[in-house]
């Protein structure tokens, strides 16, 4: 969960911009402006009060691991041989690294 303290500097900097907004000269524009800064206001107080709801109910979706999830190797990566020949169902020439047809898609 977000630290409480940053939604409160959010909040804060979203009331400086809407003292700012009176400075705008265009009526359309100010009131435009107001207007966005007022629903992100409300937003961040619905944000803030729903963190404050659930608290530390729920856990955090990212976890800090010790080690990597899987460990590096220097091991070189080696195709998969197997024996190439003919699809049987169409006869186009299989390649020994994958088990379908490219042409026509058979196992």
């Amino acid at each position: 969960m977000p630290n409480h303290s940053e939604i409160g500097k959010f909040q804060r900097w979203l009331q400086s911009e809407l003292a700012e907004s009176y400075k705008i000269e265009d009526p359309a524009e100010r009131s435009r402006r107001m207007l966005q800064i007022e629903i992100a206001i409300a937003e961040s107080i619905r944000y803030s009060e729903l963190v404050n709801l659930i608290g530390d109910s729920i856990a955090s979706p990212f976890v800090e691991r010790e080690q990597p999830v899987r460990p590096p190797s220097n091991d070189e990566i080696k195709p998969i041989a197997s024996e190439a020949g003919e699809c049987p169902n169409c006869g186009a020439p299989k390649s020994g690294d994958i088990d379908f047809c490219t042409v026509c898609g058979e196992y």
